[in-house]
C-alpha cells in the first residue's frame, strides 16, 4: 500500500464518520447522508480494488478510471453549490421577513408608548 491508498483510507473512514455523526445529529437529510456514505464507501472501494474504477471508466466510453472520478465530482460539486445558493436565498429571505416583523412590533410599541 503506498501513501496515496493510505490518505484515500483514511479520508473515507473520516467521511464516514463524520457523515454518521452529522446524521446522528439531523442536520442534514438522508439524500445528503447517502451521498457522503457512497463517497466514503467508493474511496474503500475504488482503493482497495483499482481495477473497478478502470472498468467504471471504459463503462462510460474513457479511456482512464481516473476521469469517472473527476466527471463524478464536478457533478457533486455543482450539486452542493446549487444547494448552498438556495439555503442561502432561504436564509436571505427569512431574515427579511425577521426585520418586517421586527420593524412592525417595533412601531406598534412606540405608538403604544406615545398614548
Amino acid at each position: 500500500m503506498n501513501l496515496l491508498q493510505a490518505f484515500f483510507i483514511v479520508s473515507g473512514f473520516v467521511i464516514s464518520i463524520i457523515a454518521f455523526d452529522i446524521a446522528k445529529r439531523q442536520k442534514f437529510n438522508a439524500l445528503h447522508f447517502l451521498v457522503f456514505i457512497g463517497i466514503g464507501i467508493s474511496l474503500f472501494v475504488f482503493t482497495i480494488f483499482p481495477n473497478t474504477l478502470e472498468q467504471m471508466g471504459h463503462i462510460f466510453g474513457l479511456p482512464r478510471g481516473a476521469d469517472v472520478l473527476v466527471y463524478m465530482s464536478i457533478v457533486f460539486l455543482f450539486y452542493f453549490v446549487l444547494l448552498l445558493l438556495n439555503k442561502s436565498e432561504k436564509n436571505r429571505e427569512d431574515i427579511t421577513r425577521l426585520v418586517r416583523e421586527i420593524s412592525v412590533l417595533e412601531d406598534k410599541l412606540n405608538q403604544h408608548d406615545h398614548k
